[in-house]
C-alpha cells in the first residue's frame, strides 16, 4: 500500500491522512501552512553555513532532555541501530533556547514556531481518530503534549559525495524515528525511501512544497503499535546529483519527558533508552 497525499484544504483531510498513517506508517501534506518560499530560502542559507567555517563556533552542547543544541560534525554524526557505518551527515540542532547564527536566526525561528502549531494540528487529529487506542493517559491529550524544549528542528546537511566514501556508508542508514510525529519538507534532492509493508522500498511522493509525516517510535508505542513507526533512509545518488549537497530539515515532536507511553516507558526513559543505543 503506498503513502498517501493529502490536500489539508480538502474536507475529510484529518480522516484521510490518519488512514494513510495507519497503513504505512506515512503521509504526505499538500498545502501546508509551512511557507515554502522561507523554506526554500532557508535551503540555501544553511547549506553556504555548512560549506563554511563558521560552524565551528556552534559546537553543540547537551540539552536538560539529554539531546543536543548547535552543530554536530560528520566525524561524530549518528550510527543508525543494527549498522557500523556512520551516515554521510552533519547536523544542526535547534530548540527554543539555542544560539543560531544571526544571518539564520529570525526564519528558523518562525518555521519553528509554524511546524509546532502544524504539529499540535496534526496530533489533534490523531487524539480525535485513535484516541481510544492511545495509553489512557494520553487520550484527548496528545497535541497538548508537544514539548517545544524536547522537540527538536534538525537542519541536516548531506555533503557532496566524495571518491572517499567508505564501504556501506549512506546518507542515512535504515532507521525508525524516536519521537511521537516527524514532519519533514519535501526537499529539492531526491533521495528519501520507506519501507513497505511488502518489505519493498520505495521513494517517498511529493513535491517541494510538501510535508512528509511519519509516526516515530514513541507514538507506536503509545498505540500499541496501531499507529507503526516505520523503516525510511535516504540512499547515495549517482551521477551529478552525487556532487550536490543535499538540506533538509525535519522537525521531530516529542512530548513532556514525564508523558506517560506505556506501561512500560515515560518519553523521558525511552528516550534515554535510544539515546544510549545511538551511542554505542
Amino acid at each position: 500500500m503506498s503513502v498517501s497525499i493529502v490536500d489539508m484544504h480538502a474536507e475529510h483531510a484529518d480522516v484521510e491522512f490518519v488512514r494513510s498513517l495507519k497503513n504505512t506508517g506515512f503521509a504526505v501534506l499538500r498545502n501546508s501552512p509551512l511557507d515554502a518560499d522561507r523554506l526554500l530560502r532557508m535551503g540555501e542559507a544553511w547549506k553556504a553555513f555548512f560549506l563554511s567555517p563558521d560552524k565551528w563556533q556552534y559546537k553543540a552542547t547537551e540539552t536538560p532532555s539529554g539531546n543536543t543544541s548547535g552543530f554536530i560534525s560528520t566525524e561524530v554524526s549518528e550510527t543508525a541501530v543494527g549498522h557500523d557505518q556512520k551516515d554521510l551527515k552533519e547536523f544542526f540542532h535547534i530548540v527554543p533556547s539555542t544560539n543560531i547564527p544571526e544571518g539564520l536566526r529570525a526564519d528558523a525561528q518562525a518555521h519553528l514556531s509554524d511546524a509546532q502549531a502544524l504539529g499540535r494540528t496534526l496530533l489533534g487529529w490523531v487524539d480525535k481518530h485513535c484516541a481510544a487506542d492511545l495509553a489512557e493517559t494520553l487520550r484527548g491529550k496528545l497535541a497538548a503534549s508537544l514539548s517545544p524544549d524536547d522537540s527538536l528542528l534538525r537542519i541536516l546537511h548531506y555533503p557532496p559525495l566524495s571518491g572517499e566514501v567508505p564501504e556501506g556508508a549512506v546518507r542515512a542508514a535504515a532507521h525508525e524515528d524516536i519521537n511521537l510525529l516527524t514532519l519533514l519538507p519535501v526537499s529539492t534532492e531526491p533521495g528519501l525511501q520507506v519501507a513497505l509493508r511488502s518489505g519493498e522500498w520505495a521513494e517517498v511522493p511529493g513535491q517541494f512544497g510538501d510535508i512528509i509525516i511519519n509516526a516515530g517510535d514513541m507514538l507506536q508505542e503509545a498505540s500499541g503499535g496501531v499507529l507503526r513507526s516505520t523503516s525510511h533512509r535516504v540512499v547515495n545518488p549517482i551521477g551529478p546529483s552525487s556532487q550536490q549537497s543535499r538540506i533538509s530539515l525535519p522537525y521531530f515532536i516529542a512530548p513532556f519527558l514525564d508523558s506517560v507511553l506505556s506501561d512500560r516507558y515515560t518519553a523521558g526513559s525511552y528516550l534515554h533508552e535510544r539515546l544510549a543505543q545511538l551511542a554505542r
